[in-house]
């Protein structure tokens, strides 16, 4: 009994030893915390291995990056239901959930150039609903091969790799090697630069040779058949067109995909040369909707036109070319940056098609979807979630209500694409986009923003006509939630007859030829406003 008293005493004393030499540890962390380094991602160079039938994946992520502002760690994230194995010249690292600590050498300076190896395993998140619920689709086509897609831009790209996941910070260059089961093919971003077979794989070599976001990165995997074609511009440039379709699907996809030429005569126009040249242009068929993958566009919308008589998935995704993966917003609380533009282009996808009028009525139908319950503009530095769709269709109406305010096309088509020039392959912030518009069109736009972006609620346009001395006077004023916003509205001054006013904070009047009020009403399918027709003040 003595001896059990005795050991039972030491183990007690040497837990006691352990639990304040943790304590000791963690305070000296509290008093002498690790310094984090700043720094730009320069390429990934990847190697990939899916494996369809168990549902794994394995590989590791070569990043190379420059210090911009040295420190005792650099932070890096993986999942945490993915094992990280080792980083290469067995550099010391601390992983606390999906954050990897990675401990720097001590001699580091600015402008150092390095590289880690991350090398890693396990079982990737399943979508539930991609690609708005994000992670790996295991799907099998209609012969049963496995048919394998990847959408992540909700949950982040370290959902399946190691990385620096921040919107803010892109690699310049990616390499990705795909390893497959034989049979299969591997698709992804850029230009394929090898293929090598193996008794029970394939692995296909893809490149990017242009900045790209890491949730642009694409996985895709299945039976594919190809389908090569070309796209030449109006200067004469030449643009590949790769379109990896299932082999069931190789007939109607050589007709259906001819859209993306149009789509991209008419964004050329409209915003200026597609952005990625160099890497190519693709379509993917995938088991899910779609995604804007930096030229690797996933397609899944069953071969379907919409009532206006285009494919919404082939516009809509490639118009993100130009408004997310060209132009980047660098937080995603300023996601209306991609969503608001891409959503507004496809309105001009059918002006430049059928018309004005008809590109209206397609706007109209977008209307009918605004729910102005909350800002456009989320809480910055917290990867906020939209839980609804108005940086889609409110966006794209806010863009259509200041072309009607500007009202001069040819300012406004000249400042879409000196936007696009202006912030090429560049991560921009909604504010830097707020100043160019106001510069270039030569407004205050400042007010504007703020009740579009930050507010959830729209102006209204107030109301009323009194008889003054034989005169019918329309008097009237903008209620909003910004002070000093001011904007230029078409009414009806004559009957049947729309011209500009310019509300504000302040009561206005002006003569009107008619007094019946049922004859004022506002230039509804140009301007994203409301109308309240209120009892005259006394």
């Amino acid at each position: 009994m003595s001896k059990f008293i005795y050991f039972a005493s030491q183990l007690i004393m040497k837990n006691l030893f352990l639990t304040f030499a943790l304590m000791a540890v963690c305070l000296f962390s509290l008093a002498f915390p690790a310094k984090e380094a700043s720094i730009n991602v320069l390429s990934y160079d990847i190697s990939l291995t899916v494996n369809p039938s168990t549902k794994l994946i394995s590989g590791a992520n070569n990043i190379s990056f420059l210090v911009l502002k040295p420190g005792d760690i650099c932070v890096f994230k993986l999942a945490p239901n993915l094992k990280l194995i080792s980083i290469d010249n067995n550099i010391s690292f601390q992983r606390i959930q999906e954050r990897i600590l990675v401990n720097l050498p001590q001699n580091v300076s600015k402008g150092d150039t390095l590289s880690f190896k991350f090398v890693y395993e396990g079982t990737p998140q399943v979508a539930k609903n991609a690609p708005w619920d994000g992670g790996f689709v295991w799907q099998q086509d209609s012969s049963g091969n496995p048919w394998v897609g990847m959408a992540c831009e909700g949950i982040g790209a370290h959902s399946w790799l190691p990385c620096k996941d921040t919107w803010d910070d892109e690699p310049s260059s990616v390499t990705l090697r795909l390893t497959v089961p034989k049979g299969l093919i591997g698709v992804s971003n850029g230009r394929l630069v090898q293929t090598e077979q193996k008794e029970n794989t394939s692995t296909f070599t893809w490149q990017t040779n242009n900045p790209i976001n890491h949730y642009n990165i694409a996985i895709n995997v299945g039976k594919y058949a190809l389908i090569k074609d070309f796209y030449i511009n109006e200067k004469g440039d030449t643009l590949s067109l790769d379109f990896y379709v299932l082999k069931d699907n190789y007939s109607k996809a050589k007709t259906h995909f001819q859209q993306s030429k149009r789509m991209l005569k008419a964004f050329e126009h409209f915003f200026g040369k597609y952005p990625f040249y160099e890497d190519g242009y693709k379509l993917v068929e995938t088991p899910y909707w779609g995604m804007e993958h930096q030229s690797c566009v996933a397609y899944g919308n069953n071969y379907e036109n919409n009532s206006f008589g285009f494919d919404f998935i082939i516009i809509h995704e490639s118009g993100h070319e130009w408004f997310a993966n060209s132009i980047t917003a660098q937080d995603k609380a300023d996601m209306w940056l991609h969503e608001s533009f891409t959503t507004y282009s496809e309105s001009l996808f059918v002006e430049y098609y059928f018309g004005k009028s008809r590109a209206i009525q397609y706007l109209l139908n977008q209307k009918a979807k605004i729910k102005n319950e909350l800002p456009m503009i989320g809480k910055y530095g917290t990867h906020h979630q939209f839980t609804d769709n108005d940086i889609y269709y409110k966006g794209a109406w806010m863009l259509h209500t200041l072309r009607g305010m500007i009202d001069n096309d040819t300012l406004w088509f000249n400042t879409l694409r000196d936007l696009n020039k202006k912030y090429y392959h560049q991560i921009i912030t909604t504010k830097e986009v707020e100043q160019f518009l106001s510069e270039r069109t030569r407004m205050k736009l400042a007010p504007f923003f703020e009740q579009y972006l930050r507010t959830s609620n729209l102006p209204v346009l107030e109301y009323y006509i009194t008889k003054k001395n034989e005169l019918n006077e329309l008097h009237y004023r903008l209620q909003s939630s910004v002070k000093g916003l001011e904007m230029p509205i078409l009414v009806t001054l004559a009957k049947d007859k729309f011209d500009f006013i310019t509300a504000g904070d302040n009561w206005k009047i002006i003569d009107l030829p008619y007094e019946d009020v049922s004859n004022f009403r506002a230039e509804e399918s140009k301007f994203l406003v409301q109308t309240k027709l209120i009892s005259p003040k006394k």
